[in-house]
């Protein structure tokens, strides 16, 4: 586990990543509503259920806090 940076909305918030956590997870621990956003693993569109790890480069937009 390790901290890393996520772009969420065009900035940039730290994050704690476990293997085998999801989009999804990363979404829970950093409070996003998770029915108004749209992610991307690497610059391609993904599910919220790709899991994700420290070497992916993971961004998160169209974010409505809370939910």
């Amino acid at each position: 586990m390790g901290i890393f940076k996520v772009k969420v909305n065009e900035k940039f918030v730290k994050a704690k990543l476990k293997n085998g956590m999801n989009v999804l997870d990363l979404m829970h621990q950093l409070r996003v509503n998770r029915e108004t956003h749209l992610a991307r693993k690497n610059g391609e569109l993904i599910s919220e259920l790709e899991e994700v790890c420290g070497k992916d480069k993971i961004e998160i937009f169209g974010v409505v806090y809370g939910g």
